[in-house]
This record gives C-alpha cells, structure tokens and sequence, in this order.
C-alpha cells in the first residue's frame, strides 16, 4: 500500500510543476483529464485504487486539489502559467505570508513575487503563514498583507482552495508581524 502522503507528493509534483518526463495535457485552467491521471498513477502505483485516488483528490484537508466535469487540478502552486479565470475575489482585511528569515527584509522593499511560480500564496492566518514559513527556516517571519488596500489599488485576488493568490503585491501593503 502506498502511503497517503507520498500519493499526495507524486500528485502535487505532476499537477503542479508538469514535468517533461510524465505526458498530462493541460488544458489553460491546469486541469487534466481524470482517466489520464488514473492510468499514469496506477502505471506508477499498481496498488492505488481510484476510490483512493479520488478521495485524496476530493477529501483531503488541505484541499490540494479540485475536481471538475472529469479533469483534476492542483488549486495552488503551480510553477507554469494557469488561468483561474476572470473572477477575482475581495479579501479580507488582512492575509499572510510565511518567509525566511534572510528574505524578510528584502520582500518588505521590493515587494512579494512569486518566486519560481506562477502566482504569490497567501494565507488567511499568520499561524498558516508561519508553519509554512517554517518549512523553509525554523525562525520564519510572518509578512502581514494589508489585503482591503491593495484590493483598493487594483491588485487582483484569487481564492483556489484554502489559498489567496496574486500575480504580486507591492511593498507598500506589506509589513512584518510583531515578533
């Protein structure tokens, strides 16, 4: 049997990062066909049943994933373009992000970007933010996002999942969480 959360890796590393080596086809949303992700899976997986495959995609807590009319997705964190569509959402007053400690300090003067993918994550707690800052550093800093002002200034938000996303926010809506 194979562990949940090697599953959940394979799956997030296929639906987030498209690799050459493994032959999805992506539609401009990143999604993919569900009997296409199933045939690749079992090929690598022979023991991953579909009730299995599903239930991570449909019912796993953090909500890595989005099935829609027979395709699957990863809602956050892919590193090519994906178009969540033309609705954007109005935050919350506030959102946040978790970072290192040495890069704190610059993201305040130049601003959050996305750093390899193709949008900036946002939390809606800086208790998230900070457990996926210490991913990274085990002191991470807390950027606290003031959200309703760079909605105002024409920042688009997106939710997909658990996650806010934007294209990037500008320095003058950031500052550090008191430590």
């Amino acid at each position: 049997m194979v562990p949940a959360d090697r599953l959940s890796r394979f799956l997030s590393y296929l639906l987030r990062h498209r690799p050459p080596e493994y032959p999805l086809r992506f539609d401009p949303q990143g999604f993919v066909s569900w009997e296409e992700l199933k045939e690749l899976v079992h090929g690598r997986f022979p023991d991953v049943t579909e009730q299995e495959l599903l239930g991570l995609v449909t019912e796993a807590e953090k909500q890595r994933f989005e099935m829609r009319e027979g395709k699957v997705r990863a809602t956050y964190g892919h590193s090519f373009p994906v178009e969540f569509g033309a609705e954007s959402v109005a935050p919350p007053a506030c959102l946040y992000h978790g970072t290192a400690r040495d890069l704190a300090e610059s993201t305040l003067h130049q601003g959050l970007k996305p750093r390899g993918r193709a949008f900036v994550h946002l939390s809606g707690s800086a208790d998230e933010a900070s457990a996926i800052g210490r991913r990274h550093d085990p002191l991470a800093r807390v950027v606290v996002i003031d959200a309703q002002a760079a909605h105002a200034g024409g920042i688009r938000f997106y939710l997909s999942g658990p996650v806010y996303l934007v294209a990037e926010i500008p320095a003058r809506f950031l500052s550090l969480q008191k430590e």
